[in-house]
């Protein structure tokens, strides 16, 4: 099969993304084709794309239509219908009280699942769909990923509170006095503190006790954990034992089995209760009943009895889907629980209606306006590429600026480099001026400095003449010029 999984989020590891993460490794092992449709993605997807499973936050990125859609959130599941025509779809039920956990009413929805009893109730008891026609396929452990501990010491040692929702709150430090009394430690492990365990199949293995719900409750069992369900904010259910696992497991360990309030008193009983040996069976009930390839098998036999009946099933009219899609629009346009519903309805009921005629007219120019929503994506695309090279012109004229600015400043220094070198050429002017009137000077006393040459030959000649009558008168003048004389 081709199957499509929506969900509106794969970004922060909560049950339903999980969910959605490990049904796609499931299935596509199975040698289904599997996309994943989610409009906000983080790295949890990368491990799905790396085993060759289409990650795509845009409809339009999917060229063939699927063979069934599998949506985990309502607006999302709407969202593949309106795109993909004609296509049968299951809608899964992953919560009791968020909005995206609310079933959509279309026809071509051929499913209602629901993940435990008590999301199963909301479907019925809120939505109107017979219980018949809702079947439970609970949250599974990969038993590949998440293997067996050693035994279980008789005594437990550590502990952790294991929940991306676990914060240091009331509840979080009467848990930690209840381990403290006992001498346990403890620790907490949950994107709430900071310390989101991405691999928690590496890690729960180092703790005897696990405080957990849910999902990660179930974990904790497969791996051979002692476990006491409970979540902060909504209770206590207690220390899950053998006698309780079936009635706890059609619960799905969840929020519905939490009634009791989280006190030290309350914890500390419950630990109390911790058996190694009955912890042993619960971790074999698990990997018995609660494993991912259960999962698996209840989802694929579902997907392969809608996909299989398609061929049999009438074929729906447009208007009647069209008028679904109308009434999905107005019930979420209207702005229930105020006084101006009950003022209003009554208006909008025939806004609906004139919606309802208006689109019956449309549907016969359907394909026109798929041509022009074409026309309009490609447009979008066009202005897509404009509004891109617009940004980069910006970001291109603001680095010229930056550059204009630098070549001011260089300007600025070239202007006071110039200014220096007119000051050094006027110095230098002056020093050739000056070296000029030196050599004037110069060239003036150069006769002296001959005739003094001159006088001092002829004085060094007289010195050494041996003539009495030449060197006599010079001696007594040389003798007059000593000082003291």
């Amino acid at each position: 099969m081709n199957i499509l999984l929506a969900i509106c989020s794969m970004a922060h590891r909560t049950g339903a993304e999980l969910f959605v993460h490990d049904v796609a490794l499931a299935l596509h092992r199975r040698g289904h084709s599997m996309v994943v449709y989610a409009p906000v993605m983080g790295d949890m997807v990368d491990g799905l794309r790396q085993r060759g499973i289409a990650c795509v936050t845009d409809l339009r990125q999917v060229a063939d239509a699927p063979g069934l859609i599998i949506g985990n959130t309502r607006d999302d599941t709407v969202a593949c219908l309106a795109h993909f025509l004609d296509v049968p779809a299951i809608s899964i039920c992953h919560d009791r009280t968020a909005t995206h956990g609310q079933p959509p009413l279309f026809t071509r929805v051929r499913q209602y699942v629901a993940v435990d009893a008590n999301c199963a109730e909301r479907l019925s008891q809120e939505s109107g769909i017979a219980p018949a026609d809702i079947a439970i396929v609970s949250n599974g452990v990969d038993l590949q990923r998440f293997r067996p501990r050693p035994p279980l010491p008789d005594r437990p040692q550590r502990a952790a509170i294991f929940s991306n929702y676990a914060t240091e709150s009331d509840d979080t430090r009467a848990i930690r006095a209840a381990c403290e009394s006992l001498g346990l430690s403890l620790e907490v492990i949950g994107q709430g503190v900071g310390r989101l365990a991405a691999a928690p199949e590496a890690v729960l293995g180092e703790f005897d006790l696990v405080f957990a719900k849910a999902r990660c409750a179930m974990e904790a069992m497969a791996v051979g954990c002692a476990v006491v369900l409970l979540n902060e904010g909504m209770g206590l259910a207690g220390m899950v034992t053998s006698d309780r696992m079936r009635e706890w497991h059609h619960w799905n360990f969840g929020r519905r089995l939490m009634q009791t309030p989280i006190t030290p008193e309350a914890v500390q009983r419950e630990v109390q209760r911790y058996d190694a040996a009955d912890a042993a069976r619960v971790t074999g009930y698990v990997r018995t009943h609660v494993s991912l390839e259960a999962t698996a098998d209840a989802l694929e036999a579902l997907a392969l009895r809608v996909v299989q009946a398609g061929p049999d099933r009438p074929a729906i009219d447009p208007r009647d889907e069209l008028r679904e899609f109308a009434r999905h629009v107005a019930a979420n346009l209207l702005p229930f629980g105020t006084p101006y519903v009950a003022v209003q309805t009554g208006m909008h009921l025939a806004r609906a209606q004139e919606l309802e005629s208006r689109l019956i007219d449309v549907s016969t120019g359907l394909s026109s306006t798929q041509t022009a929503l074409q026309a309009a994506h490609v447009r979008l695309a066009e202005m897509d590429r404009q509004l891109l090279e617009q940004h980069l012109a910006r970001v291109r004229a603001a680095e010229l600026e930056q550059q204009v600015h630098a070549l001011h400043q260089e300007k600025g220094r070239a202007v006071e480099l110039e200014r220096q070198l007119q000051d050094l050429k006027v110095a230098a002017q002056t020093a050739v001026q000056r070296a000029a009137d030196l050599d004037r000077q110069v060239q003036s006393l150069l006769p002296v400095r001959e005739r003094a040459d001159s006088l001092e030959r002829l004085v060094r000649e007289l010195q050494a003449s041996t003539s009495w009558r030449l060197t006599a008168p010079l001696r007594w003048i040389v003798s007059r010029l000593k000082p003291g004389r």
